[in-house]
């Protein structure tokens, strides 16, 4: 066994120590990189908030000036061909603002920024908003609109019900939309809906083009479009499914549908009732708030 001196122990002890004083200068160096880096990061994502919130703004402002004016100048000129044109300026203009919301949603939903608030929903108040709202595009496609209220219990619809007001006008309105886009002149969109201390089902039954069993699986998946390509006949991003489904799991809930090709499609959604501090619970009974324009304000 190898003796060592005196100073030989306190030089080994030096370099030991000198050693661990390098080391801990580079972690410190270290430490500091990555509280800047954290830093910048937070700012980052603080910075692209604003520019969601500021962008979504600039652009949601102008096209609610044009689709209210395009519904005031509806309202007013009565000579056909001059109505015709406003009302294609009011579909035009809706159709942009509810596909540009639904891009805004998705980018919140990315950034992980959606977060449930939990109200008292007055539930028929929100279907019957969604409808009046597609009233117009219906209309233009030649498609009714139909609620019906479904008893699940036999006690009766419950008034209010525990879940995010906004959240689910939201999966209401691209479940509606896509409902109507796909269906055929002439048929109808049913939208049945009932609540009990179990949950909240809704169902949107159309008569349209229906989906095949193969495409099932995907019709949730962000971007995708079954009806693609430079001649595709339908409106579109391929966001709204994806929408409804990430809100859906925000909130605990579930979606399932039933399709044939060429007899419509029937989709189901579940959300059970959520958990709530009866002291600070808030009620929402405006149907018609449309869209996201209170989300963004959360």
């Amino acid at each position: 066994m190898q003796q060592f001196t005196d100073e030989q122990l306190v030089e080994e002890l030096r370099f030991r120590l000198e050693q661990s004083r390098r080391s801990l200068h580079d972690l410190s160096v270290v430490n500091r990189k990555l509280v800047e880096m954290n830093r910048r990061l937070e700012e980052s994502e603080a910075l692209k908030s604003n520019f969601l919130s500021n962008i979504r703004n600039e652009i949601n402002n102008p096209l609610n000036a044009i689709i209210g004016l395009a519904e005031q100048l509806a309202a007013i000129v009565r000579r056909p061909e001059v109505s015709e044109l406003v009302n294609l300026l009011f579909l035009e203009a809706f159709n942009l603002d509810f596909q540009l919301r639904n891009i805004f949603i998705a980018a919140e939903l990315e950034a992980g920024e959606a977060t449930p608030t939990i109200e008292q929903v007055e539930v028929g108040a929100v279907v019957q908003g969604v409808l009046a709202n597609f009233s117009p595009y219906a209309l233009e496609k030649r498609v009714t609109l139909r609620a019906t209220v479904v008893d699940q219990e036999g006690e009766g619809m419950m008034p209010f019900f525990p879940t995010d007001a906004q959240m689910l006008q939201v999966i209401l309105a691209n479940l509606v939309a896509n409902a109507v886009e796909f269906s055929a002149p002439g048929s109808e969109v049913v939208v049945a809906y009932g609540s009990d201390e179990n949950g909240l089902q809704i169902q949107v039954q159309d008569q349209g083009i229906g989906i095949a069993e193969d495409d099932l699986k995907r019709i949730f998946d962000r971007f995708v479009q079954l009806d693609s390509g430079a001649a595709r006949a339908h409106h579109g991003h391929g966001l709204g499914l994806s929408v409804v489904k990430s809100l859906l799991d925000l909130l605990q809930g579930t979606v399932q549908v039933n399709s044939t090709p060429g007899a419509g499609s029937l989709f189901t959604v579940f959300i059970p009732p959520a958990p709530y501090d009866e002291d600070n619970l808030t009620y929402a009974e405006g149907g018609n708030l449309f869209l996201f324009d209170q989300l963004e304000e959360k």
